[in-house]
């Protein structure tokens, strides 16, 4: 055939009534290869997108291992550095205990006059009381307050170091849920070896928090003065949720 031949494309209906269309040869095995390309090319769409999808599907799950082996890790760092805070504490915590009993066993025996009459049995229980408080040690004087976690909301990363009059206070808080959002605020107290204590004063502004996911607080509260030259302290984090209460209470050492 010449280029210049054409073709007749019918279409015939029942009834009888035909429709044509002469088109160029050219053009008619044109519309051929056009129609195959596109049958090809949408089938190799299809399977493009098809891997593409399971190559991030196992994306997104090794993503969520990795992340939740990294928060592992990251809790089990910061136990490990507590931990080895803590046992650097104890000689210094009895140190400070004893001297102290040491003073007040001074300052009665200055204030004591002859005209005190202590019977013998009196003086021989005084005696074994301030044996046995000795004895005690830090145990009894540095006591941690008493451990609270609900699970409602997690804390991690806890940080507290003394600068100046100041102590800078760190925690990392999260919503392990991640469903409603919490609403609460952080309370923080900071204790002696002698088991003395007082509630750091930090604004209500800064100690609330509203919570979706995840959220730092940074505090910053000025060190009672008889706590400035201490060697040892420890800070309580207490969180408080509203309408639950006290949902998380722990007892972190501070860093000099």
């Amino acid at each position: 055939m010449s280029s210049g031949e054409k073709c007749s494309l019918l279409l015939m209906r029942d009834d009888g009534r035909t429709n044509r269309w002469r088109i160029s040869l050219r053009l008619f095995r044109a519309l051929c290869l056009t129609g195959a390309l596109l049958f090809l090319l949408l089938g190799g769409s299809g399977w493009l997108i098809w891997t593409l999808y399971a190559d991030n599907a196992a994306l997104n799950t090794q993503l969520l291992q990795l992340d939740q082996e990294n928060k592992t890790l990251s809790a089990a760092r910061n136990r490990l550095s507590i931990l080895e805070q803590l046992l650097d504490m104890p000689e210094n915590a009895k140190l400070l205990a004893l001297q102290s009993q040491q003073t007040r066993l001074k300052a009665a025996e200055l204030d004591a006059t002859p005209s005190d009459v202590i019977p013998k049995e009196n003086t021989k229980d005084q005696n074994q009381e301030d044996a046995i408080s000795l004895e005690a040690g830090p145990s009894s004087q540095f006591s941690s307050a008493p451990t609270v976690d609900m699970k409602i909301i997690g804390v991690e990363n806890v940080h507290a170091r003394s600068q100046g009059d100041k102590l800078r206070i760190v925690l990392d808080l999260y919503n392990p849920q991640q469903k409603n959002q919490l609403i609460g605020y952080v309370i923080c107290t900071v204790k002696s070896p002698e088991g003395e204590s007082a509630v750091l004063d930090i604004s209500k502004d800064i100690a609330s928090f509203r919570i979706n996911r995840f959220k730092r607080a940074v505090f910053a509260p000025v060190l009672p003065a008889a706590m400035r030259s201490l060697a040892v302290l420890t800070v309580v984090i207490e969180i408080n949720i509203d309408d639950r209460g006290t949902v998380y209470r722990n007892e972190y050492p501070v860093e000099r």
